[in-house]
């Protein structure tokens, strides 16, 4: 037997993006992270029995350098873990432990990877993993293992949840579907999931929410969220599935196209089965941006509002990815978006770089532009790069600034009170006595910490509102705030420069 551990890179602790971690959260509710990666439970599940799988997720846990009788260390990395990974690898291999790395940054540059581990893989692990512990115990472990050598994934496992500490997270991660059709020239699906759509049985699905929320625990429950890439793609499969969430009582977030709210019985069944937020790649408000990186076959300028009011009616709050940095951008694009989102009903704006990453289109394009390879300031919310009608610079402050400028609480205000006197909706009830007493403990706790004074009036005013629905929402809209202001104080608008 041999004893496999497992280690998720932090982001959070060695780069000054905190994309996981909230202080207004960690003050409120104790220490936590967002989620849990999926890979580490689906690797743990088709790990034999007689071999020991021991999971770090390093964002909220220290790793001992030192822990004894460790046969290999897997790594899991994206792009922005690169560097961290590396370093880790670095420590296990001076203490003559074998160390292998996976996930997208090493199936798109496994030469560079190979520089740092002892096995590298490449693609989907599910069909290389029990090749690759086989070849471990016998002592004849490979350099490489590519998961286009083995037989394709066809059906998709289901996680083993009892090896993470349940207890440091806010969500839960749940997935039907693997791959996308859609090739946007930003997004390097090809190398993780692909473009072929395989669904789980929603049986399976039922039961793996079952198995999570053996966990879900403590006075508000916790929120799944689907990482599917687009699991609106086959309705007939999206429908039965939501016909089934509907008698778990659960309640989840979920991602996808301006497709996906064309069809009102689709969305009619997802507000029924407990969706509560839903998230839009709308990436820019220029026409010309979304020609530039292939995103016309999903999105239209003109079909953002519509969009957007179909969720409110029912019930599902919105929020919206947005992309600056496109070639046909210019320094007025920040404040455009500024008072497109200022005038719409979009609940959490998203903001991101134009990001190129190793192994897509966009990375092909402007690879003689990029000005820094450094891989943990590939977070997209730095410039890495030199747009056509900008400077790098300009781009990255634009960004700060935008973000800044839209997470007001009063921005916030005008947006919740818009959102709820469209209701009330059944599937999304007003606030209970007992939510509401727990906005109101939660603003006198905020209201011994200096600086979150502000969010305890705020708090106050939404537990008086009659017409107030969904706490996790809430909670959710405060931090998002919070993180957005303390991360781009300093940000000013290139166009006034």
């Amino acid at each position: 037997m041999s004893h496999i551990l497992f280690i998720n890179p932090s982001v959070d602790k060695f780069t000054d993006t905190k994309i996981w971690a909230s202080g207004l959260m960690d003050y409120i509710n104790g220490e936590k992270t967002a989620m849990p990666k999926l890979v580490a439970m689906l690797l743990a599940a088709i790990t034999p029995e007689k071999h020991t799988f021991t999971h770090i997720d390093e964002e909220v846990e220290d790793i001992d350098f030192d822990l004894p009788n460790i046969d290999l260390v897997a790594l899991t990395a994206m792009t922005i873990q690169a560097d961290r990974a590396y370093a880790i690898a670095a420590e296990f291999k001076k203490r003559g432990v074998k160390v292998a790395l996976g996930g997208i940054h090493a199936s798109v540059l496994p030469d560079e990877a190979a520089m740092h581990v002892d096995t590298v893989f490449i693609g989907e692990g599910e069909n290389t993993w029990l090749p690759m512990l086989e070849d471990l115990e016998r002592g004849q472990l490979k350099s490489l293992y590519n998961a286009k050598d083995y037989p394709p994934v066809t059906e998709l496992i289901s996680p083993r949840v009892d090896v993470i500490k349940h207890e440091r997270y806010s969500m839960f991660p749940i997935m039907a579907t693997k791959g996308c059709p859609y090739s946007c020239d930003f997004c390097s699906i090809q190398y993780s999931s692909g473009n072929k759509i395989r669904m789980k049985p929603v049986e399976q699905v039922v039961e793996e929410i079952q198995a999570f929320e053996k966990y879900n625990t403590g006075p508000i429950k916790k929120r799944y969220q689907f990482v599917d890439d687009n699991l609106y793609i086959n309705p007939k499969y999206t429908k039965k599935l939501f016909i089934a969430l509907r008698q778990l009582g659960i309640t989840w977030q979920g991602q996808g196209t301006l497709n996906t709210l064309k069809d009102d019985v689709t969305l009619r069944l997802m507000a029924e089965s407990g969706c509560r937020s839903f998230s839009i790649g709308f990436e820019s408000i220029s026409e010309e941006s979304l020609k530039e990186v292939n995103k016309t076959g999903t999105n239209h300028v003109e079909d953002y509002d519509e969009g957007i009011k179909k969720l409110i009616q029912h019930g599902i709050a919105p929020s919206g990815f947005f992309i600056f940095g496109f070639d046909s951008d210019d320094v007025t694009v920040f404040e455009k978006t500024v008072n497109y989102i200022k005038n719409s009903h979009i609940i959490c704006p998203f903001f991101n770089i134009l990001t190129p990453y190793p192994g897509t289109r966009v990375y092909d394009r402007v690879k003689e532009r990029i000005t820094d390879h450094k891989w943990s300031h590939y977070t997209s919310i730095h410039s890495v790069y030199t747009p056509a009608k900008m400077t790098s610079e300009q781009l990255e402050s634009g960004m700060h600034w935008a973000s800044y400028e839209v997470a007001s609480l009063d921005t916030l205000k005008k947006q919740f009170e818009y959102f709820w006197s469209q209701g009330p909706w059944e599937k999304n009830p007003r606030l209970t006595l007992s939510e509401r007493m727990i906005l109101l403990l939660v603003a006198l706790k905020l209201g011994r910490h200096k600086a979150y004074k502000g969010y305890k009036k705020f708090l106050f005013w939404v537990a008086t509102r009659k017409k107030a629905v969904d706490l996790y929402t809430i909670f959710a809209g405060i931090v998002f705030n919070q993180k957005t202001r303390e991360f781009f104080k300093d940000a000013k608008n290139p166009a006034q420069d």
